[in-house]
């Protein structure tokens, strides 16, 4: 028997290069939707997306070029003109924070960052049903205080996890090498 939506699921993977058309306002919405709908223990809503178009998705990567040349990790030649290329066709970038719940009495900071987790998966799930393709970068000078702080995010309060690019795959997608479930699980029985 077949069911859509897990069929659905198990074709899904990442897809780095991707092009227009992407995702219009209503499809953001209603993937947007779906990431409310993500495990929340005490309803801390912690989620907090940056939407970024072109031409600022452009205005990104020079940043990430210029501010990892400044802490002294410079990408290459080669690096920034595949960086360059892959954002210019990009219709869809969206910068991934969580809000931080300092010393919550009912949710460790690890719940909340499994929630962020979570949330995003959704989006990707949700984009991915819609037709298109998404690619979680922690590229793009994500582990850097600099890159957040461009984007508006306090790192003090909210956690920068990266970029989710957003779009209609350039290529044909090939499914991804995916080991046997089994590996990944056991069973366990009381003595």
């Amino acid at each position: 028997m077949s069911n859509s939506t897990l069929d659905r699921l198990l074709s899904r993977r990442s897809v780095k290069l991707v092009g227009a058309p992407g995702p219009t306002e209503a499809d953001i919405e209603s993937a947007l939707a779906c990431v409310v709908r993500a495990p929340d223990h005490a309803k801390l809503r912690l989620w907090r997306f940056v939407l970024i178009r072109q031409p600022d998705i452009v205005a990104v990567g020079e940043k990430a070029i210029s501010i990892m040349a400044a802490a002294g990790k410079p990408m290459t030649p080669e690096k920034q003109a595949s960086t360059r290329a892959w954002l210019a066709d990009l219709p869809l970038l969206i910068g991934l924070a969580y809000q931080i719940h300092h010393d919550h009495p009912k949710v460790p900071e690890i719940e909340q960052t499994l929630a962020m987790g979570a949330g995003v998966m959704n989006f990707q799930n949700a984009m991915h049903a819609m037709g298109f393709a998404t690619y979680w970068s922690t590229g793009l000078a994500t582990f850097t205080e600099d890159m957040p702080e461009y984007l508006g995010f306090d790192t003090l309060e909210q956690q920068f996890v990266g970029f989710l690019a957003v779009g209609t795959p350039k290529n044909a997608v090939v499914p991804a090498e995916r080991p046997d479930p089994w590996s990944i699980a056991r069973r366990w029985q009381a003595d």
